[in-house]
């Protein structure tokens, strides 16, 4: 099963966010133990650097990127993307793109922390905690 990222899954386990550290990296485990497979987009990669870059070093910050990277396929946005979401002119333009982007990449479910931010229904999309208890983990 493909399970796209939402950037907020993968800053609360950058950026240790106590609330939601838990469950996200349980969502990252279950990509580890290969229960599914884990993509994010490019531009998550970039927002998630922009946020682990204030507590850490150069050579740390890409160690963390690539230890995502080592288990987190990429999907691609580009201009089809950013086009389709222009047109879309929903309340959040960069979650137009990711979904999009999930959409392109076959993803079967999206895992957000703001679901409600992603007024679409081609995709599932869900909490870090609702897709564990979808994939069994408590």
């Amino acid at each position: 099963m493909k399970v796209f990222l939402d950037a907020n899954v993968l800053i609360d386990v950058v950026q240790n966010r106590i609330d939601f550290v838990e469950t996200s990296s349980k969502v990252l485990q279950l990509g580890l133990d290969g229960e599914c497979e884990l993509c994010a987009s490019d531009i998550t990669f970039t927002t998630v650097s922009f946020y682990a870059r204030k507590n850490r070093t150069q050579e740390q910050l890409y160690e963390v990127l690539q230890s995502l990277r080592d288990f987190i396929d990429v999907a691609p946005s580009g201009k089809i993307a950013i086009d389709w979401a222009l047109q879309q002119k929903s309340k959040d333009f960069e979650d137009s793109v990711q979904y999009y982007t999930a959409l392109r990449s076959g993803a079967e479910y999206i895992v957000s922390r703001n679901v409600r931010d992603y007024p679409y229904n081609d995709i599932p999309v869900v909490s870090p905690i609702e897709f564990l208890k979808k994939m069994g983990v408590e």
